[in-house]
């Protein structure tokens, strides 16, 4: 489920130029049934400046709806998602 979600937002994702390799970031997800997303917001740990932290908020919020058929029986509506860029 997670590896849907990663490439989901990494294909929404205008990676800024100075976005580097090894980048993390945790995200706090809420969504409902259906991936339709409530809402974003960057946690910790995170690596990032505040533009390529915005760009990935920008990237999920894109993404939506979230994968959620096929994977109805992991759905969890608070989700911690750990974004990565490795280049």
């Amino acid at each position: 489920y997670s590896d849907a979600i990663q490439a989901a937002v990494t294909q929404n994702w205008n990676r800024p130029d100075r976005a580097r390799t090894g980048l993390r970031c945790a995200l706090n997800i809420t969504q409902i049934p259906g991936g339709d997303l409530i809402g974003v917001t960057i946690g910790s740990p995170c690596n990032a400046d505040q533009a390529t932290r915005n760009s990935i908020e920008q990237a999920v919020m894109k993404a939506a709806p979230l994968p959620y058929q096929g994977y109805e029986k992991v759905f969890t509506r608070n989700i911690t998602f750990n974004f990565r860029y490795d280049g």
